[in-house]
């Protein structure tokens, strides 16, 4: 008997230690940050960049999922703070401050340290940014269809002052974030409509105003390629405008501020049957920018496609080097920032696996590379879960 009750106590210990080794989600304590550190008013000071890595909402089920931020100092060296998952999550930045979100709180790092929690959870992620005229960072959820049928994406804003909660009454195919608005592309999957509206801030009110319905004579179905983007007189947009099963004609559309007459540009087209999706980008999320009249758009085969405001010329001045063409994807992420992209890069053959490579957008040089320095370790210390980027932000 008692041989019996040792046996199975052994087995429980192994049990226990299996689950440990490959159920636990928590990182490695070497490259791990406590609340402690990202609370103090320097902790950015040192910091170049920060990434944002979560699991999926269905891995978070059983409430075990996570999110990482993953900050990386001025000597290349990586390390994480683990929060609750948020799968799509974003960053916001302004002014060395930055806002970290999880499926149920908000964490303002920077000279000061906020934290707040929200009273429902939320477990898909749209976009998140800064709202200049109105002082408010903004982060917007894919929240689903309510119990009226309806569609819900959920709103939180705020500052440190605190932070409140709305609803966008619609299913976001397409955002994008000025100095005072929210741009949203609202898509009527049954009716097959896009709809552009923009979403305005005030002290205790979120509104949305309809500004066009796309043109679509030929039914068109339309995929996102990129953040919606606002100059002085134009919005513009990049969808995938699909031919047949392999097929795709990548699209800009601008649209008038005042007179709202929309225009349809042809950036480019793209079709193969072995890799269908390797066109995408990295991260359509943060794929085009505009500046000084030129709208940059880099799409996943590493090709920056340029469309002049001006002179609505389309061109191709240049490719990433290396840049893979088979759709493959292991955490590429991009970050636009004056007259340069920064991109993400992953690559077997080096021993950190990541590195940042900075390109000029005026000369298509390759002007800098930066090794991460224990991302990779990072990553693969997440144990019984995958775990995906979602956001990358420059800090300085």
């Amino acid at each position: 008997m008692k041989k019996m009750i040792l046996s199975l106590a052994l087995i429980l210990l192994i049990g226990v230690l299996v689950y440990n080794l490959f159920m636990n989600q928590s990182i490695d304590a070497s490259y791990s940050l406590e609340k402690e550190d990202i609370q103090h008013s320097n902790f950015l000071e040192d910091k170049k960049a920060v990434m944002y890595f979560s699991t999926t909402a269905d891995q978070d089920m059983d409430d075990k999922g996570i999110s990482l931020a993953v900050f990386l100092n001025n000597k290349g060296e990586a390390d994480a703070y683990q929060m609750k998952s948020l799968e799509l999550g974003n960053l916001s930045v302004h002014d060395r401050e930055v806002m970290l979100t999880d499926k149920n709180s908000v964490r303002l790092i920077g000279n000061h340290y906020k934290e707040f929690n929200m009273k429902k959870s939320q477990y898909t992620g749209e976009r998140s940014g800064y709202l200049k005229a109105k002082d408010l960072h903004v982060t917007i959820f894919n929240t689903g269809v309510n119990k009226n049928g309806g569609y819900d994406s959920n709103v939180w804003y705020g500052n440190n002052s605190g932070f409140q909660t709305a609803n966008i009454p619609h299913y976001i195919l397409a955002s994008g974030i000025t100095d005072n608005e929210v741009l949203i592309l609202a898509q009527d999957i049954e009716k097959n409509l896009y709809s552009l509206k923009n979403v305005m801030f005030k002290e205790s009110d979120v509104h949305v105003k309809d500004l066009v319905t796309l043109d679509n004579k030929t039914n068109s179905e339309y995929s996102v390629r990129s953040p919606i983007l606002s100059d002085q007189d134009y919005y513009y947009f990049i969808l995938s405008e699909f031919v047949n099963n392999t097929s795709e004609h990548t699209v800009l559309f601008s649209v008038h501020k005042k007179t709202r007459k929309q225009e349809k540009i042809q950036l480019d087209s793209y079709s193969d049957e072995k890799h269908p999706t390797a066109s995408i980008p990295y991260n359509v999320k943060n794929s085009a920018y505009l500046n000084n009249g030129i709208l940059y758009y880099l799409n996943g085969l590493g090709e920056i496609i340029t469309f002049d405001t001006q002179t609505k010329k389309v061109d191709k001045p240049f490719t990433l080097k290396n840049a893979p063409q088979d759709g493959v994807r292991h955490n590429e992420e991009i970050y636009f920032n004056n007259d340069h992209v920064y991109v993400l890069r992953y690559d077997e053959d080096t021993k950190e696996k990541y590195r940042i490579e900075k390109y000029s957008l005026v000369t298509g040089e390759q002007v800098e590379t930066i090794k991460i320095n224990g991302l990779d370790d990072i990553l693969k210390s997440i144990k019984g879960k995958s775990i995906h980027s979602y956001d990358f932000k420059m800090l300085n």
